[in-house]
């Protein structure tokens, strides 16, 4: 169930081959991007009327998940597997706590996917509990709240970088062109999962802390963050100078939202100069890692010395 067409002119070819709400829903994604020239493959798409999440018990007692959706024969369902974290949600369809949006059927590989958006009224946390997150180079991420915190190390990563940055360097030299686009999509897969990973760990830890508000920096821009500067075409991924922070912050973003965390963007001029205990700013960031206050005397990691100052808010929030 695949279309190749330039115009929404074309579709009428595939009339016969495509039920009529399948057909009218490729149309208007094809009017809805005006700039494209062609659609290699636009994959089938549903709206809330004519696709249907269905949960059956089985003999055994256990369920049976499928997607019920409309072909030009007849309606079919197929069964589907359905994760752990995902069976919250669709439970929360079936009661009516969730409100179904469109759905789309991908193909990757041999194995279909059904990409399935749905609206989740949530309440907002009350409170004035504020957790502050620092993202960095050595340390990936340090998150800080009343004393207690939270490391991701950046040095197993780093390693795994440079790791993939060899493998290149040898596929490009021997013209291995294939191998490189496998390599690269197997290290995005990688890059995407450990962001995954580390956004749940850090909001189920916001969530055991009675975190009401996340702040995090705005690296906007920022030097290291920045793939234009020529500081870091050296570099040619072989740090975490090229790690995705911005997809980070966006996983972060949409979970808070799910548990009814609100996010805010703090400047991060001054955190990692500022001493966090009594507002003390240095003229040059301390080497090592610990931040010594030249008028308090209070020795904290210089990682959750800033996290406490994004926290804090220190430089303001970000326009």
């Amino acid at each position: 169930m695949t279309m190749t067409t330039k115009t929404s002119k074309d579709a009428a070819k595939f009339s016969e081959k495509l039920p009529s709400c399948v057909l009218c829903h490729a149309i208007r994604d094809i009017r809805a991007k005006k700039k494209a020239k062609r659609f290699k493959r636009l994959w089938p798409s549903f709206s809330y009327q004519n696709f249907r999440v269905e949960k059956e018990l089985s003999k055994d007692g256990g369920a049976v998940w499928k997607a019920s959706f409309p072909t030009l024969e007849k309606r079919i369902g197929v069964p589907i597997v359905v994760q752990s974290y995902q069976e919250k949600y669709l439970e929360m369809l079936l009661s009516g706590q969730a409100k179904q949006g469109s759905a789309k059927l991908v193909r990757h590989g041999r194995d279909w996917y059904i990409l399935l958006s749905l609206t989740i009224s949530v309440e907002e946390k009350q409170g004035k509990k504020i957790m502050g997150v620092d993202l960095g180079l050595i340390d990936l991420l340090v998150a800080s709240v009343n004393g207690q915190t939270l490391f991701f190390s950046g040095k197993g990563l780093a390693y795994t970088r440079r790791h993939y940055a060899e493998l290149r360097h040898r596929l490009q030299k021997a013209g291995a062109y294939r191998a490189l686009v496998r390599l690269g999509d197997k290290e995005h897969r990688w890059v995407t999962d450990v962001n995954h990973k580390i956004s749940k760990a850090l909001i189920d830890f916001a969530i055991a802390h009675g975190v009401t508000k996340i702040r995090l920096e705005d690296l906007t821009g920022a030097r290291w963050t920045n793939p234009q500067r020529k500081e870091q075409r050296k570099d040619h991924g072989r740090s975490l100078h090229y790690w995705p922070y911005y997809q980070l912050r966006k996983f972060i973003e949409y979970k808070a939202a799910l548990a009814g965390i609100q996010v805010e963007l703090v400047n991060p001029d001054l955190t990692t100069l500022t001493c966090s205990r009594c507002g003390e700013v240095r003229r040059s960031r301390p080497k090592g890692r610990w931040f010594k206050c030249p008028r308090c005397k209070k020795i904290k990691h210089i990682d959750v010395n800033a996290a406490d100052n994004v926290a804090q808010a220190v430089s303001g929030l970000a326009a």
